[in-house]
C-alpha cells in the first residue's frame, strides 16, 4: 500500500473517530470546516471497506454500533501516534511548545490564573492556548489538558489529579467602609448587599439558603471574572475561591461569619501527555502551587 492509499485511509480513520467522539456529522464537519455531504460520504466509503454499519444514524446524531466501538478501539492507536509525533522533543529537558489547555470560566478565573505567572517566567518558551467554557469538552482529543468540575468520563483522557477549591466571602474595602463588616450570616442577609453568580445555588444548598433568605440581592452573573469585578467594584459582597480572593489587595476575607464551601475539581491530561516533558511540568508546576493555595 503506498502513500496515496495509506492517506485516504488515514483521512477515513480520523473522520470516523472524530464524528464517534462529537456524536453527530454535523457538528463535526463544522469543527473541522468540512461539508457535510462530504464527511457522509468518507464514513459511508469506510464503512463499505470493513464490510460492516459503524454508525447507528438518527436526528440525535451518531452512536457506536458494536462494529463501531471494536474499531474505535483500534483506531484510537493512530490519534496516539499522530498526538506523539506532533509533540515530539528532541530531548526530554526540552520543554518548548504550545500547551492546549481547557478549563471552565470559574476555574480559569479562580484557580488556573493563580497558577500561571511562574510557570511562564520559568519556561519561556512555552506558549499556553486555553479555552475557558460554560460546557465540559466532550473529548480531549483536540487540547492536551483540562481542568474540570465535573468528574471526567474522556476514552482519550486520564485524571492526573483531584483536589478542592475552598470559597468564601469577600467586600471590597470600600463596601466595608460604607456598610460595615457583616457579624453574622443573618445580618448579610437582612443588611447587606450580596452579588450571586447563577449556578452556585444549583451546586451548593447551603448557598441557596443564603440566597433565598436574602433581601438584596443586587446583581446576578454566569461570569465568575464578572463576579470579581462587581466585588471589587464594592457593588456588593461576593462568594469567590480564597486562593484568588486573597490575591486581590482590594478585597477582604469575610472569614469571621465562618462559612466553608467547597467543590472537587480534576486535572486530566491527554492519555500520552504525560510522556510530553511541557505537559509534565505544567503539571507538576500546578500540583507545586496547589498544596501552597
Amino acid at each position: 500500500m503506498g502513500i496515496k492509499d495509506k492517506s485516504i485511509w488515514a483521512k477515513e480513520i480520523l473522520s470516523f473517530l472524530e464524528t464517534a467522539k462529537n456524536g453527530t456529522i454535523n457538528g463535526t464537519a463544522e469543527a473541522n470546516a468540512m461539508k457535510q455531504s462530504n464527511l457522509s460520504r468518507t464514513l459511508k466509503n469506510f464503512e463499505e471497506k470493513l464490510h460492516c454499519q459503524l454508525l447507528e444514524r438518527n436526528y440525535n446524531g451518531v452512536r457506536l454500533t458494536e462494529n463501531g466501538r471494536e474499531v474505535f478501539k483500534v483506531a484510537c492507536d493512530l490519534d496516539k501516534v499522530i498526538y506523539k509525533v506532533k509533540n515530539f522533543s528532541v530531548s526530554d529537558k526540552n520543554v518548548s511548545g504550545k500547551i492546549r489547555l481547557w478549563t471552565s470560566d470559574g476555574l480559569g478565573t479562580g484557580y488556573l490564573s493563580a497558577c500561571l505567572s511562574e510557570f511562564i517566567a520559568k519556561y519561556p518558551d512555552v506558549k499556553i492556548d486555553i479555552v475557558c467554557s460554560l460546557d465540559s469538552p466532550n473529548s480531549i482529543s483536540t487540547t492536551d489538558m483540562a481542568i474540570v468540575y465535573d468528574e471526567p468520563e474522556f476514552d482519550d483522557g486520564e485524571i492526573v489529579s483531584r483536589y478542592e477549591l475552598k470559597f468564601g466571602l469577600f467586600a471590597s474595602m470600600d463596601y466595608l467602609s460604607k456598610f460595615g463588616y457583616p457579624k453574622d450570616i443573618k445580618d448579610l442577609q437582612e443588611n447587606h448587599r450580596i452579588c450571586d453568580r447563577e449556578n452556585f445555588a444549583g451546586v451548593w444548598p447551603q448557598w441557596k439558603k443564603i440566597i433565598e433568605g436574602a433581601k438584596s440581592v443586587v446583581a446576578t452573573t454566569n461570569s465568575s471574572a464578572m463576579m470579581l469585578r462587581m466585588t471589587r467594584d464594592g457593588i456588593g459582597i461576593g462568594l469567590h475561591p480564597v486562593a484568588i480572593g486573597k490575591r486581590e489587595s482590594e478585597l477582604i476575607h469575610l472569614s469571621q461569619l465562618g462559612l466553608k464551601i467547597s467543590h472537587p475539581f480534576w486535572i486530566v491530561s491527554h492519555k500520552d501527555g504525560l510522556e510530553i516533558p511541557k505537559i509534565k511540568a505544567l503539571i507538576e508546576h500546578i500540583r507545586e502551587v496547589t498544596l501552597q493555595l
